[in-house]
């Protein structure tokens, strides 16, 4: 099969490291991969990958842009070639169904966000309809959100996780990483990975932190994201009061092989302000053998069970969060525990072979 992969940014989000990842693992006996995405990092790893790219440039929706004519040319030229096209954001959706549909390619569609406004609902639902032969859905959210006129086109498949790639450290090795990052083998650490962002919800893991430095001194916290998309100014804002507060609190910023740094942690707070279509980096955390605090709504309320996989707790509320962690960090035990069972159901649910696998059958149902 030949597939050509569309992205609307060039960067390096949890969707796109998520992509390159299934782009690695694709059985290249069964799968000849290309990507159409603007130029950036996204590009430069999927030709380390030995991956064909077309550069393209996706105007912003919201302003009713069009593709310019070389783009135009360069997209449709790729999507000619191909067997099937996978859109693996709305915005590609939307510029590569027309000319699938012109083309006669099927189309699969990829979607990674919740909308909170209806008229957004049923456009995304009326492009879906006239555009995509499949919907992939991460989450069972995402998939209630297309309704029930499409159910016989969308289909549940989570994301997976390299079960080899993110796995608990041997003390040796974590002590190392923890020593990259100044911070004692010895003391307990909680972490927090996504991009910066209000939406992310770092302004709550600083407020957490605040409230258990009375009854954990020592502990120390880490924030690991990008800064460059997004608001500039929470980011600056974030970044101030981690530098402030140091050396308790610790700003990592991007790092590209993040499985290491969190299997180096304690705990890993999940505390986003909406609710979480999916949260890659929960399944991440599960199998490296750090324990999963997060809000109890969107994607990781499906994903975590609470007392036996993770521990969930109201949004938006530092207190609970607090009280959570604050639990785990006093009983290695229950940490102990939790960890186990979070790592068996990511190993026997959630692994990249099997995303994989569900992605080659329903590319196969379309052919």
């Amino acid at each position: 099969m030949r597939i050509l992969y569309v992205n609307q940014w060039g960067g390096l989000g949890g969707a796109e490291i998520s992509l390159l990842r299934v782009l690695e693992r694709l059985p290249r006996d069964q799968v000849q991969p290309a990507l159409a995405c603007p130029p950036g990092a996204l590009a430069e790893e999927a030709r380390a990958l030995e991956v064909e790219v077309f550069p393209s440039e996706f105007p912003s929706l919201r302003r009713s842009g069009e593709l310019s004519e070389g783009v135009l040319q360069r997209l449709r030229d790729a999507v000619a070639r191909c067997d099937l096209v996978h859109a693996y954001s709305v915005r590609a959706g939307w510029f590569a169904g027309r000319l699938c549909r012109n083309l006669r390619v099927p189309m699969v569609w990829s979607i990674h966000d919740l909308f909170p406004y209806l008229w957004q609902k049923i456009w995304l639902r009326a492009v879906a309809q006239r555009y995509a032969g499949a919907v992939v859905a991460y989450s069972r959210a995402l998939q209630r959100q297309m309704g029930k006129g499409l159910q016989d086109r969308v289909y549940h498949i989570p994301h997976g996780v390299d079960t080899s790639l993110f796995r608990p450290l041997e003390p040796p090795a974590r002590t190392e990483v923890r020593r990259r990052f100044g911070t004692p083998a010895d003391v307990p650490v909680v972490i927090h990975v996504g991009r910066v962002m209000p939406f992310k919800g770092q302004h709550l893991f600083l407020q957490m932190a605040q409230t258990l430095r009375c009854h954990h001194p020592d502990a120390v916290y880490w924030l690991a994201g990008d800064d460059s998309m997004g608001d500039h100014h929470y980011a600056v804002s974030i970044r101030g009061m981690c530098e402030a507060a140091q050396p308790q609190i610790r700003w990592l910023g991007f790092q590209r092989d993040i499985a290491p740094v969190i299997a180096a942690a304690d705990v890993l707070v999940h505390c986003s302000t909406r609710p979480e279509p999916f949260g890659l980096v929960i399944l991440e955390a599960m199998a490296c053998g750090a324990v999963v605090v997060s809000a109890n709504r969107g994607a990781p309320a499906e994903i975590l069970e609470n007392g036996r996989t993770g521990i969930l707790t109201p949004p938006n509320k530092p207190r609970p969060l607090a009280d959570a962690v604050h639990s785990l960090l006093a009983s290695e035990q229950q940490r102990w525990a939790i960890a186990s069972s979070a790592r068996r159901t990511v190993c026997e649910r959630y692994t990249l072979e099997q995303h994989i696998q569900r992605l080659l059958a329903l590319y196969q149902s379309l052919l």
